[in-house]
């Protein structure tokens, strides 16, 4: 029986499109490229969503490595990026429901520092009985460890979790299952794609 219910964040409560928050910043293909390339797939993106490095650490380094070419672009990405996300509030709606009929609500997000706090506020985060973020535990999905410091420091069965997470990859939910934990790879930000994962374990909202 399903008891707990893990949220992934990105793409599941906070709506995370690279494309739509890149095009925010700039429309040149050059410096769409450098983005794609320099920050979100460079290894200072993994060493802060671990918390090992920071914002202003990320930035130097990204921009010497460039020889500055895209000074500017870095800093400002860098500094706002984040605050072009927004709170998937169907899907939030959803966690109310699940709050409202017994069950626990547990976050388990790979995310910086600087993400999170941003967002730590919002009402959502206010629901859960627990949160686990990797930049804060120096470890992330799909690591098994990261999932087994969730079911130890919130004393959870993991028979009785469900776990929802958007992970295109899918090592994420397969670690989870593979650990006993319940879930499948969801379409990202669908809140109909949750609610249709939710009755297939027999859970009502």
């Amino acid at each position: 029986m399903i008891r707990n219910i893990i949220f992934d964040l990105g793409n599941v409560i906070i709506n995370y499109n690279q494309k739509q928050i890149i095009n925010s910043f700039t429309q040149k293909e050059d410096e769409i490229k450098y983005i794609y390339d320099e920050i979100f797939h460079a290894p200072e993106w993994h060493l802060m969503d671990l918390g090992d490095m920071t914002n202003e650490e990320a930035i130097e380094v990204i921009n010497k490595r460039n020889e500055c070419k895209y000074e500017k672009l870095t800093k400002d990405f860098l500094h706002e990026w984040y605050k072009k996300q927004t709170i998937n509030r169907e899907i939030v709606e959803i966690a109310k429901k699940l709050k409202k009929n017994g069950y626990k609500l547990f976050v388990l997000s790979n995310m910086a520092n600087l993400t999170y706090e941003y967002f730590k506020n919002n009402e959502f985060f206010s629901l859960c009985s627990g949160i686990i973020i990797s930049a804060h535990e120096h470890i992330k999905k799909p690591d098994e460890k990261v999932y087994k410091l969730l079911l130890d420091r919130y004393h959870l069965n993991a028979e009785e979790c469900l776990f929802i997470d958007d992970d295109p990859s899918e090592e994420n939910y397969k670690t989870a299952n593979k650990m006993g934990i319940k879930g499948r790879k969801i379409i990202p930000n669908q809140a109909e794609d949750v609610k249709k994962l939710l009755l297939e374990y027999e859970i009502e909202i």
